[in-house]
């Protein structure tokens, strides 16, 4: 007569299918954080190509100006901005994983990011239909109770101010910021961020989609950028208007001609290195290449994460907010989870640090000797836990 199987050997098969199942579920995590990795020091490689090409061309690496302070005890707004104040308190703390942790971290990033990966620039007068539909289904997703979407409509304000219609600020009223106009603190008027990509992209063919009138009177594009030279005549364009009907014009010829200006055209040597990892709100073919990021870190473009647009305001009332808004696109390149690089070079731009903040996001500014600052133990056991997993490639000559 067969026997069956007892109580205890059933719970015996159970355990061992729940352990088997455990490894198998460990190891798919090991293999996926393997692959972002590998895909971390791709991309920091492929970013090291372009700038051993930049600096072979220019004999300095690209000098991205500051866009905050390297400060890392600079206090920040709830935007993540930074003001002019200190706060030294949340390095003294007793215990981790406190609340000042996490403000301390903000801190830290607001700092890391003075010379920013990413570059920004107003969206083409062409685009208000799409970024109205991106609206559109954001508030449809926060109506429906979404929840990706919770942390970005918390209050009936920012629910407001998502759902305007995103005023790209070239139709109406062009004019209502002229009393800032010549402010060139990106704190100030963000109209344009001029980051690490800045450099490595041909800035005109990238930058340059949104209205003239940004190009012909904010000090944020003049005061950055000189009149090129028309590499067909041997002579500076006499405004930017000249430049900007090249980047408008439908006539490959035009297009052929601005991207020979030397600036522009010296970029094709390390641009096949951006191939496919370039983090954009729309597609961007330049020399033949094709940018825009092909792999999962790609994400949808109504992705909370992965939305890319930025909402420039300058006041804080909801009158600002919601009718005297611009809307920024930008291009930047993403780590293999999913979060921007960072880069440091000082002054004389003669060498750089690039590094990615790995699994655990969090990272501390290179250029800060710990041990000789002023800091509690327990701050400098935290820090150690933030760095220990960051992924660096330091670059020095």
């Amino acid at each position: 007569m067969k026997r069956g199987f007892t109580l205890l050997e059933l719970l015996i098969v159970v355990a061992v299918m729940a352990s088997l199942m455990g490894l198998v579920f460990k190891l798919n995590g090991l293999g996926a954080d393997s692959w972002r990795r590998a895909e971390t020091v791709s991309r920091l490689q492929k970013i090291e190509n372009c700038l051993s090409g930049y600096h072979a061309a220019f004999g300095n690496y690209p000098p991205v100006k500051m866009h905050g302070s390297r400060d890392y005890r600079r206090s920040v707004n709830v935007h993540g901005i930074q003001n002019d104040n200190t706060n030294d308190n949340l390095w003294n703390w007793s215990r981790i994983g406190e609340w000042n942790e996490t403000r301390a971290w903000q801190q830290v990033e607001a700092a890391c990011r003075a010379q920013p990966v990413d570059c920004r620039f107003p969206y083409a007068p062409g685009w208000q239909n799409r970024v109205q539909r991106v609206s559109e289904e954001m508030k449809r997703r926060a109506e429906s109770g979404d929840d990706r979407w919770a942390a970005y409509f918390s209050s009936e304000a920012v629910k407001k101010r998502l759902s305007a219609g995103f005023d790209d600020g070239v139709t109406d009223n062009i004019n209502r910021h002229a009393s800032k106009r010549d402010l060139e603190d990106w704190r100030e008027i963000q109209l344009f961020k001029f980051g690490l990509m800045s450099f490595l992209l041909p800035r005109y063919l990238v930058m340059m989609n949104g209205d003239k009138v940004f190009f012909n009177q904010y000090a944020q594009w003049t005061g950055n950028n000189r009149r090129p030279t028309d590499p067909y005549t041997g002579k500076t364009f006499t405004s930017w208007t000249g430049v900007k009907q090249l980047v408008d014009s439908s006539n490959m010829r035009d297009l052929a001609r601005l991207g020979n200006i030397p600036t522009q055209a010296v970029c094709a040597r390390w641009i096949p290195n951006l191939a496919g990892i370039c983090h954009a709100n729309h597609s961007f073919t330049l020399f033949g290449t094709e940018l825009n990021d092909t792999s999962e870190l790609g994400g949808s473009e109504l992705d909370p994460d992965n939305v890319g647009i930025q909402i420039f305001s300058p006041g804080d009332s909801d009158s600002d907010s919601t009718a005297n808004q611009y809307i920024l696109d930008g291009i930047t390149v993403r780590d293999g989870w999913g979060r921007e690089f960072f880069y440091y070079s000082p002054s004389p731009y003669q060498r750089y640090t690039l590094w990615s903040s790995g699994p655990n996001g969090r990272t501390f500014p290179p250029w800060v000797d710990r041990e000789g600052d002023s800091m509690s133990a327990k701050a400098r056991e935290c820090i150690s836990k933030w760095v220990v997993d960051d992924i660096i490639h330091l670059k020095t000559n």
